[in-house]
Formats: C-alpha cells, structure tokens, sequence
C-alpha cells in the first residue's frame, strides 16, 4: 500500500469512524458538474475522488454530521509534512438527512480545491472565518467557517495535521453582526441558542 493510500484508509477507516461512528454507506463524489457550475478553466482528475460522507446520529450526537474527505490527501508527497495535503476537511451538522448538506460540502470543496489551484485568482484556500455567499433560502445566504464546537478542531493522520472546520449556514443580519464583531461571536450565539452548530434552511436569527 502506497504512503498516499495509507494516509487515505487511516482517515476513513481510522480517525472518521473514531469521530463520528457510523459514516454511512458510502461517499458522495465530486462531480464534473460541480467543477462546471463553478466556471473551473479545468479539473484534476484526481479532485473526483473527493467526497463527502453522511454520518447519521451516534453516542452522544443526535445530530446529522457531513464530513468532506480528500482535500488532506498527500498528492504531492511521500512523507510525513506539518499538514496533510491541503491540511483541512469541512464539517456540516443538521437536525435530520438532508441531501443538500451533502451538495453544499460538494460545492465549498470544488470551490477550495480551484482556490488552492490558482483557479480563482489571487485568493488562499477556505479556513476559519471566512464567509461564503451560499444560499440554502431567503433567510440563509452565507456559509460561515469556524472551528468546531463539538468536534475536534484537528486530527492526525500518517501524513500530516488535518485543521477540521465546521461549516455553518447563518442569516444576513447574523452576516452583518460577524462582520462588526467576529464569527466567533456569532458561533457562541448559535451554540447557546440551537445547542449545537446545526445548519437549518429556514430558523430565527441569533443577531
């Protein structure tokens, strides 16, 4: 087994299933389609092994989880670095299954993985704090990165560190809020009100 296919099975078969139980019966891959709709000049061949699994609830979580699985692959390398690949994955939680969830993790990864090509200009990969323009509804329109609050901001794998950042849909007034204050503030507002950092289509903004 290949130093990339251990890193890969360790993740998946290891850290995954240690973090989030039962990660479904499969991954959801990018699609060329994805690729498309985001305008890319070209895609990797290898950006269509990325994926997202469904997680449904475990132990202490009665949450729905969606993690992203790929961006830490060790393309490049064949020893161990500071981080793994691109060195993060993107988390989702919602209350029940949601397809969506799992097109919107599709979506932010395409959209990492053409930043970290140089697709999109002089702009660096996703990471914590940024805020994407997404919209989930008339109420939800931006996607908001920020650490976990119930999950492990980083995990380790044979290649590298892997920074975890959870991806949370949030309202134009808590947009506002973040903008004036941090997205910090507004992750402590979700967690004490929802419990949580769920993402919903449609709830009562915390700003």
């Amino acid at each position: 087994m290949s130093f990339l296919e251990e890193s890969w099975e360790e993740r998946e078969e290891i850290l995954y299933k240690e973090i989030f139980g039962n990660i479904g019966p499969g991954i959801y891959p990018l699609s060329v389609e994805i690729f498309n709709g985001l305008n890319a000049n070209s895609v990797d061949p290898r950006w269509l092994s990325h994926g997202v699994f469904k997680c449904p609830p475990a132990r202490d979580r009665d949450t729905w989880a969606y993690v992203t699985s790929g961006m830490s692959n060790p393309w490049e390398t064949d020893k161990r670095e500071e981080y793994s690949g691109l060195g993060v994955e993107f988390l989702m939680e919602t209350e029940n299954e949601e397809q969506w969830a799992v097109e919107v993790l599709q979506t932010l990864m395409g959209y990492n993985l053409m930043l970290a090509a140089g697709q999109m200009g002089n702009f660096p990969p996703l990471s914590y704090g940024d805020r994407v323009p997404l919209v989930l509804s008339e109420s939800v329109r931006t996607m908001m990165l920020i650490q976990p609050a119930h999950f492990p901001s980083r995990f380790s794998i044979k290649s590298g560190s892997v920074d975890l950042i959870q991806v949370v849909g949030i309202t134009s007034s808590e947009l506002q809020a973040a903008k004036q204050s941090s997205s910090e503030e507004i992750k402590e507002k979700l967690v004490g009100n929802l419990g949580r950092l769920i993402t919903c289509k449609e709830r009562d903004s915390v700003a």
